[in-house]
């Protein structure tokens, strides 16, 4: 197995685990390190610890230049990447793959606790 077929299945386990909630993912500010120098853009930024490391996993939003239309345009990108306990960024994952999406989704979904709000307010009387 190469090392994209072992962070696909990492992606995969970290997604599985997430939601089983054996792995809870906190909202933190993103380090300055990641956007000093650019004026790149960190709207959520994520981390969690499994097995004694530390896992964050962030929307990236920068700009990049279209040669055809000569103009800036804005893209996004999801990165997961292992960190120290400082957030100092150790290694990445920036291969944009379903299944970092899947496991972008199902983090979202877990610290936003969507289920619950969407269950209260169907259940409202009102």
């Amino acid at each position: 197995m190469n090392l994209d077929e072992k962070m696909t299945a990492l992606i995969v386990k970290l997604n599985k685990l997430t939601s089983q909630k054996k792995i809870s993912w906190i909202v933190k500010e993103p380090p300055r390190t990641l956007l000093r120098g650019t004026d790149d853009h960190i709207p959520l930024f994520v981390k969690a610890k499994y097995k004694d490391r530390h896992f964050a996993i962030y929307q990236h939003r920068y700009q990049d230049f279209s040669v055809e239309f000569e103009q800036l345009y804005w893209c996004e990108k999801i990165v997961l990447a292992i960190v120290d306990i400082e957030d100092h960024v150790l290694w990445e994952v920036r291969e944009q793959t379903s299944a970092l999406y899947d496991l972008f989704d199902t983090i979202r979904r877990q610290i936003s606790n969507i289920d619950s709000v969407i269950e209260d307010l169907l259940d409202d009387d009102e």
